[in-house]
């Protein structure tokens, strides 16, 4: 599994299948970095077993009857510092022997993989990052949340919760730089944090507990600048690349925080390719995410090409191209002395260019029905190019 790039969580997911029991790896202080189950529908939530095992402080130095602890070497001075520990507790059936083999074995796997790489903070992300993943989906209920947040190390009291996301293109190597620069300018802002990753789909869900709702846009921008800062640090930003996209939610409950955190996710992935702001408010981009879900509908693709067709087949052959000249005018909703600006060009030059985007798409750029067809066009082609 290590080999093929599956990385420690696979490992111990693999070691939850095989045990039939729920894994966790554990810091040598008894903190949980991360949590595995051995799956199918009646397996208990391996959260919810941690909780009842030590999420009590006087629970963390008397685990019960039956349960294998097998340290992961490697952390401080000497031979017998203990980097991590592998917790296997006997919740559906008692561990075998096999079982303690086996956990020792993979106890020596993960000892070698963490003094190479240093993994401890990413697995903790990527555990808080598949949390907040299940509770999006509907896979955590609203009423068990709570507790399973406090024991990933999401404080808060009784404010709302402010859901953000963060996309970027998906990369190789190591996101603990990235989990620890934004906790480290997140530390900063003084509220609750509670940062996942999730690599493969290049996606950062954070969890924020707000004092007052009036505090949204504030904290959102501390929070959108922390999360570029990690971006930065952790050498993630490579050349080609698109640019890191920041979509903050509503803020909400823990009742609507599932609906709310996965509106944010599908609005961050619908917004990549947008002019790069430091955040955008998902409640805006609501006809972004609509067309982004039509993408391979022929009949969005067939609604471009008639609105855009001939523009399109101008600007193969002709220069200059004239669909960012359309694009740019009507982002400045018709403004036509702040369009000339942007594109550093005299006002004549401008309208003869609208003039001939009216002729070629048979048109008047004046007529509020006909720029409502052109924006959608020009919308929508960004999702059916991407």
């Amino acid at each position: 599994v290590l080999i093929g790039g599956g990385g420690i969580p696979r490992v111990l997911n693999v070691l939850a299948e095989f045990a039939g029991n729920p894994v966790f790896l554990e810091t040598a202080d008894g903190e949980l970095l991360y949590a595995a189950g051995p799956g199918g529908d009646r397996a208990a939530d391996p959260l919810q077993v941690w909780e009842g095992l030590r999420g009590r402080p006087e629970a963390r130095h008397t685990p019960p009857a039956g349960t294998v602890l097998v340290d992961v070497p490697g952390g401080g001075q000497g031979a017998g510092a203990v980097r991590a520990r592998l917790v296997l507790p006997a919740v559906d059936a008692p561990p075998h022997p096999v079982h303690r083999m086996a956990a020792e074995r993979a106890a020596g796997l993960l000892a070698v993989v963490l003094m190479q790489a240093r993994q401890e903070e990413e697995l903790a992300a990527r555990g808080r990052g598949d949390f907040l993943t299940d509770l999006a989906e509907g896979l955590v209920s609203p009423d068990d949340a709570p507790a399973q947040a406090r024991l990933l190390g999401f404080r808060h009291g009784t404010g709302p919760l402010l859901p953000v996301v963060m996309r970027l293109s998906p990369a190789s190597g190591t996101w603990a730089p990235l989990a620890h620069t934004v906790l480290e300018e997140l530390s900063a802002v003084g509220v609750p944090v509670l940062l996942g990753v999730r690599p493969v789909e290049g996606r950062v869900p954070v969890l924020v507990g707000l004092r007052a709702a009036a505090d949204r846009d504030t904290v959102a921008d501390r929070v959108a600048t922390a999360l570029r800062t990690g971006v930065e640090r952790a050498g993630l930003d490579r050349a080609g690349a698109r640019p890191p996209v920041v979509v903050v939610g509503r803020a909400c409950d823990w009742n609507t925080l599932p609906a709310s955190l996965r509106h944010a996710g599908e609005t961050a992935t619908a917004a990549q390719g947008l002019t790069d702001r430091p955040w955008y408010d998902a409640r805006r981009l609501d006809i972004e995410l609509l067309l982004w879900r039509l993408r391979d509908d022929p009949d969005l693709a067939a609604f471009v090409d008639r609105a855009l067709g001939p523009l399109r087949d101008h600007d193969t052959t002709a220069r200059p191209p004239l669909l960012p000249t359309l694009e740019t005018y009507l982002s400045h909703t018709g403004r036509k002395a702040e369009t000339a600006r942007e594109l550093h060009l005299n006002r004549q030059t401008l309208y003869n260019r609208l003039a001939r985007i009216s002729e070629l798409l048979g048109t008047d750029l004046d007529d509020p029905q006909s720029v409502l067809t052109l924006s959608l066009a020009l919308r929508a082609r960004r999702h059916l190019l991407s």
